[in-house]
């Protein structure tokens, strides 16, 4: 059966049993776009009539509106919050043109009609009217986003509700897994050993970070626009009304509700659901990196990482028997791109805001509710269906700890990075793990490679840095009694040598005065920051001392050493090869031996640039005390 009702378009036909009226009808045919009504939104419906009838209540409060109307009125929000008047009578698509009067006016009508209904026996406006009464004192402007802002606060609490369940798993798994051991990754590749428990860390805590600020934005909801009817002045509300109606909407919600600070602010800018969608991105993103992780762990079954196993929850193919896909870290993944576009369109309509009023709070109500409704179902799903059952292949993960070439990086921390390439390079090219290519090398006995090398003992940052820390300075020890081996005399040669290299060129950089102090404690000479200016301030000097070295291994250790020296920038000056030549001289070294020892010179630069591409442009002086080491431990003959 019909009925017909009129406004200044025309008539329309109007099923019976509606409780909606000509203004929802015109909405719901002009707007039948989404195929999504707000009546798929019950808790945004709710917040409407609690919103209806607080302010019936404060218009009854203060004489604005007869008793029975408005009891009459609250009894039919009643029945819209329960549920009993069912989303079928609010059919308005959510997405909508006209600053959402139709979605307005659709809870105005269901109101007035029931409420007519329960006062006459029948639907219609003729005690109860949608504008007169239920509308009394408020506007499309100041209810909607009161309501949005609402729905916004119990989504948010059930959003965190959801994340609170993931925090119980994540936590429960962190714990199950505090010390099975596995390889990390950057980039794809191979890093360090970590433990898993150490990684479900930081997936807790992104949840936990998530959930605090849910927790910030959802107080931040409760500040809403009711009472500033069309453009902030509450013009059109009675005398006493907006002081009533907190009172009233805060007994009808049971929530700490507040007006805005600035009830023009509160209507024409829509920041507050920018930074609530940002969160709501930042949950859902956080959550599909870590369903990203899962499903690369968990990739195999034969030929992938297989670090971990996720539960079964259905067949992967139609076509390939056993097959199993990451499903709910696949839908995680989903969900996610759905909110970061839902994301989108909630900046563009915010942005798009002019002058006086938002009027996108359908596309804003949409998408904030859909992308806060995916999380708040998937969550659960994703927790206990897919997390909590997952297991870990232990042996897998130990083997891949134990073998990656990024254990090398323990090795240079200790005895310098080039001997890390090195052991690496060698681990590599002999497919040998770390720990052995180490003591095949010579660099670490079996039982300082057994301690150094376990990946469990490398993640804990308290132990591992104990045994390196004293490693590298038993190293450092080792690498200065090593210089300190050769006699003092042969040093200051060497030094002085230095000295003569810096003036070669007849210029002294502005640098020359800190590579010198770094040659100076390398070559452990007691030389204040005073002598060396002074020493470099004198200019070009004689090598006076330099013909006490003649014919001796010391004297050809020099000379190799000066080699290098101006060999070091790749560009060979008339200044440094006489200097050379004065060298040679003075050393009585003949020419056949000094073309040997300048050749094993370029060789040593360039041996270390093949190893470690960025050693060639490295300044010469972060090699120098390393080089040292490795030309005075050179048998060389004078």
């Amino acid at each position: 059966m019909l009925r017909y009702e009129s406004d200044s378009l025309g008539q329309l036909p109007i099923p019976q049993e509606a409780y909606y009226g000509i203004h929802t009808e015109r909405g719901r045919q002009n707007f039948d776009v989404s195929g999504v009504s707000i009546g798929h939104f019950p808790q945004f419906i709710a917040c409407l009539a609690m919103v209806k009838k607080a302010a019936a209540l404060a218009n009854a409060d203060i004489g604005a509106l007869a008793q029975p109307i408005a009891e009459a009125i609250c009894q039919a929000a009643d029945e819209v919050i329960s549920g009993k008047i069912g989303a079928d009578q609010f059919p308005v698509d959510v997405i909508q043109g006209g600053g959402c009067v139709s979605t307005h006016m659709n809870i105005n009508e269901v109101l007035a009609n029931r409420a007519n209904e329960l006062i006459t026996g029948h639907k219609g406006y003729d005690f109860v009217h949608p504008n007169n009464h239920v509308n009394m004192g408020q506007s499309t402007n100041d209810v909607v986003p009161t309501a949005l802002k609402l729905t916004l606060y119990s989504y948010l609490q059930d959003l965190s509700a959801s994340l609170r369940i993931l925090e119980g798993v994540l936590l429960s798994k962190t714990e199950e897994l505090k010390d099975v051991v596995k390889l990390a990754r950057t980039c794809l590749q191979d890093a360090v050993p970590i433990t898993f428990g150490q990684s479900f860390s930081a997936y807790v805590a992104i949840v936990q970070r998530g959930l605090r600020q849910l927790a910030e934005e959802a107080d931040a909801c409760l500040h809403v626009p009711l009472g500033a009817t069309a453009v902030g002045t509450g013009l059109g509300s009675r005398p006493g009304y907006l002081e009533a109606v907190y009172p009233r909407l805060r007994e009808v919600t049971a929530l700490a509700i507040m007006p805005e600070e600035n009830f023009f602010d509160g209507l024409q800018n829509g920041d507050f659901f920018v930074q609530v969608s940002g969160t709501v991105k930042a949950v859902a993103t956080g959550l599909s990196k870590m369903a990203t992780d899962l499903r690369i762990l968990s990739s195999g079954n034969r030929t992938g990482m297989m670090e971990i196993v996720l539960p079964p929850v259905q067949a992967g193919s139609s076509i390939m028997p056993g097959k199993i896909n990451p499903s709910y870290p696949e839908l995680m993944n989903q969900i996610a791109y759905q909110i970061c576009g839902n994301d989108v369109a909630i900046t563009m309509a915010v942005e798009g805001i002019e002058l006086e009023l938002n009027i996108w709070d359908s596309i804003l109500s949409k998408c904030l509710f859909e992308s806060c409704q995916l999380l708040i179902r998937s969550i659960p799903l994703f927790a206990h269906k897919c997390i909590k059952g997952l297991s870990v292949n232990v042996d897998i993960c130990r083997h891949q700890a134990e073998n990656t070439l990024a254990l090398a990086l323990v090795i240079s921390v200790i005895y310098g990075y080039e001997v890390g390439v090195k052991v690496a390079k060698y681990a590599y090219e002999n497919d040998l793990s770390i720990k052995q290519a180490a003591i095949d090398l010579g660099v670490l006995s079996p039982e300082l490679a057994e301690e150094l090398l376990d990946p469990v003992m490398l993640t804990d940052v308290s132990r591992s840095m104990e045994i390196t820390n004293r490693l590298a300075t038993l190293q450092k020890q080792k690498t200065k009694d090593s210089i300190g081996a050769i006699a003092l005399h042969t040093r200051q040669q060497i030094f002085e040598v230095m000295l003569r290299m810096a003036w070669a060129d007849g210029t002294l950089a502005q640098e020359e005065l800190l590579v010198m102090e770094i040659a100076a404690e390398a070559l452990q000479l007691q030389l204040s920051h005073e002598a060396l200016a002074q020493a470099l301030a004198k200019g070009i000097q004689p090598l006076t001392q330099l013909h006490t070295l003649q014919h001796t291994e010391d004297a050809a250790k020099v000379y190799l050493f000066a080699a290098w020296l101006a060999h070091v920038d790749d560009e060979l000056a008339e200044s440094e090869v006489a200097l050379l030549h004065e060298i040679r001289a003075i050393l009585q070294l003949d020419q056949a031996k000094a073309e040997a020892l300048e050749q094993l010179a370029h060789e040593i630069k360039y041996e270390e640039a093949a190893l470690i591409p960025q050693w060639e442009n490295s300044p010469w002086w972060e090699q120098f005390e390393q080089l040292l080491v490795r030309v005075a431990q050179m048998p060389i003959k004078g």
